[in-house]
């Protein structure tokens, strides 16, 4: 008897099916999965703990817990995210535009420095506010955190820049 000769197609066909494969490693001694990671639990996550009847440390304002997953942001949301961003921004330069127009003459020193803070904090406002929402409301459910933002975008608009004075 003959012995049959290798099947070259079934050959080719398994190198491809594993070229199109990324899960190689089952297969790959040198690969090591990563840590998972841990989300710290926040004093509000403790209250509701403690509220529903578990027991919660009266220990730091946070504390390490077993591993949590964080949940991911939609990308719709990071696309809302990114425009609202790109809206601050405008308003920023906006005030800029609006505080290089403006010219105020105090022969007062402490006026002139005054109208000069408020020229910046103007012009720094909705950056700030942009970077404060994010970080007051890490906890917070992301309908919270558009609202706060839609309001700064309500009260931040450059005014003066829109009107043309």
């Amino acid at each position: 008897m003959t012995a049959d000769p290798p099947n070259r197609d079934a050959e080719a066909a398994d190198d491809a099916e594993e070229a199109l494969n990324w899960d190689t490693s089952s297969r790959d001694a040198s690969y090591v999965e990563g840590p998972t990671p841990v989300v710290e639990k926040t004093v509000r996550e403790k209250r509701a703990k403690a509220e529903r009847g578990g027991r919660a440390s009266t220990g730091s304002a946070t504390e390490t817990a077993a591993p949590v997953e964080a949940s991911p942001v939609s990308s719709i949301l990071l696309v809302t995210y990114g425009i609202v961003a790109g809206v601050f921004l405008l308003y920023a330069i906006g005030w800029f535009t609006t505080v290089r127009r403006d010219t105020y003459v105090d022969p007062n020193a402490l006026g002139a420095i005054m109208w000069t803070l408020g020229q910046a904090l103007a012009v720094a406002a909705a950056p700030v506010w942009f970077g404060a929402v994010f970080w007051l409301t890490r906890a917070s459910k992301p309908i919270t955190r558009l609202l706060w933002l839609l309001l700064g975008l309500v009260l931040l608009v450059p005014v003066p820049f829109v009107l043309g004075v």
